[in-house]
């Protein structure tokens, strides 16, 4: 018989806030009481699953300058293909792919690694904390979702030479739905709470100008902004309508604790999905009428 494994130690929340000691008060009146506001979490195993399927993918494609083109081929994210030849499947396959690490002569290209590697490191700092929150379920869903929205939107707006790989259309949609999620409980957060908010708005502007600059100069490899934006709206929205919404209650037993009650539980906002899904389906009908 297996042991099971020990619990995982985590760094806790900025909601889960610990007792301090507790300030001197003025003659005459009551000390103020501390209290620690404890909120729902689960493990975050669809990030660690996501990371670790992107990273097979690209290791099994660097064991072959062949292997390694027919999955590009078969794969990657193009106009033409999706609009015109009807090859859906793309836009999916596309979010578990990343550049090659092989130059176009079929040698290695260890610089070309980096695209996976900054996505992986962004999903994982930012996954961990949004998926402990949102739950698995709800976190597979606006990751999924959004980055097929990215797809889409780059798929209708990029002009038929481009071929478009990477997760960062998902990754831009974890990224928004941490910034929605931070405003709704930006009372709570605080001035902790508003920091974060403005890095995310940095990082976001900085690779959306990085992408625009790259375009333009002619870079080898270019930045699909379409698709960074399409996940970030994805984001925004999937995550304005079943997002998490946490109220303070006080503990029934312990009054120097306070629980964190989600107000919007995802089991009501399943029609929310359902028509953010058949919105993007309609997006790809319109524009293949037009392609």
């Amino acid at each position: 018989m297996l042991n099971d494994p020990p619990p995982e130690r985590r760094k806790p929340h900025p909601l889960e806030r610990q007792p301090v000691p507790p300030s001197p008060s003025p003659q005459g009146q009551p000390p103020r009481q501390q209290v620690t506001l404890r909120i729902p979490s689960v493990r975050p195993l669809v990030t660690y699953a996501l990371i670790v399927i992107n990273t097979l993918i690209f290791l099994i494609r660097a064991t072959s300058f062949n292997l390694d083109q027919q999955i590009l081929e078969w794969g990657a994210s193009n106009s033409t293909a999706v609009l015109v030849n009807g090859e859906i499947y793309r836009l999916l396959t596309a979010m578990f792919l990343h550049a090659s690490i092989f130059n176009p002569y079929g040698g290695y290209a260890l610089e070309n690694s980096l695209h996976l590697i900054f996505n992986m490191y962004v999903l994982y700092i930012i996954g961990i904390q949004v998926e402990r929150l949102f739950g698995h379920m709800r976190f597979g869903i606006i990751y999924m979702l959004g980055g097929l929205a990215g797809s889409v939107l780059s798929v209708v707006l990029s002009g038929p030479d481009v071929y478009s790989v990477g997760a960062s259309g998902a990754v831009f949609a974890i990224l928004a739905a941490q910034f929605v999620y931070l405003v709704q409980h930006r009372k709570l957060l605080g001035t902790r709470g508003r920091a974060q908010m403005q890095s995310l708005v940095i990082l976001a502007v900085i690779d959306l100008a990085l992408g625009v600059i790259g375009n333009v100069a002619g870079a080898a490899v270019q930045i699909d902004n379409w698709a960074h934006l399409g996940g970030i709206i994805g984001g925004l929205i999937l995550t304005w309508a079943i997002g998490p919404i946490y109220i303070v209650r006080r503990h029934p037993d312990n009054p120097n604790e306070l629980l964190g009650e989600d107000i919007n539980p995802l089991k009501n906002r399943y029609w929310a999905v359902s028509l953010f899904a058949v919105a993007l389906m309609l997006i790809l009908i319109a524009a293949r009428a037009f392609a």
